[in-house]
């Protein structure tokens, strides 16, 4: 700009030396970094490659599954978890319409974020042939100073023929 000083920049000089001349506790120290990372990276891949699904023969583990399945974008998977022909709002809500397959693979399709919401079992409320599994689904906010939000879904499960299905109404947006 008008009429200033010269800008000149130093760097530091860092001297590296030669591998040889490190003592043995660096070595190790060095040693010891160098497994805890690679360590910390197998661990990451190895929990991201997918977890166990859940036991179907019961109302949580067919919740489990579920959630998984459409945080996956898996909606052929969740779709089977489902008895597609009733739908049992919960109560004080009214009915809302049963979706179709295709109209279920949409919105599995068209809700996905990048980060999936954590979800955590609250209660399971179960009699001989139905049961309600209450979840609190927690979103991290884009704002670090606002925290998260989190709601609470109930949803409820029937045995059928073929084991426990959801029969409340399926909104996979909840879980993505």
């Amino acid at each position: 700009m008008g009429g200033g000083f010269p800008l000149t920049f130093r760097y530091a000089v860092v001297r590296v030396r030669p591998l040889e001349t490190i003592d043995r506790s660096s070595w190790l120290a060095l040693a010891g970094v160098g497994i805890l990372t690679v360590v910390g990276i197998g661990a990451t891949l190895l929990s991201s490659a997918g977890s166990p699904t859940a036991d179907s023969s019961t109302p949580l583990g067919v919740v489990t599954n579920y959630v998984r399945a459409i945080q996956a974008g898996d909606a052929t998977r969740a779709w089977d978890l489902l008895t597609p022909n009733v739908n049992q709002s919960a109560p004080g809500e009214p009915p809302r319409p049963v979706p179709t397959e295709d109209d279920f693979r949409q919105q599995v399709q068209s809700s996905r974020q990048p980060t999936s919401p954590r979800v955590r079992v609250l209660n399971v409320s179960q009699s001989a042939d139905t049961a309600t599994v209450q979840l609190d689904v927690s979103r991290a906010s884009g704002n670090p100073l606002t925290g998260a939000s989190s709601q609470q879904v109930g949803v409820i499960v029937a045995r059928q023929a073929n084991g426990w299905k959801i029969t409340s109404d399926p909104f996979p947006w909840q879980f993505q």
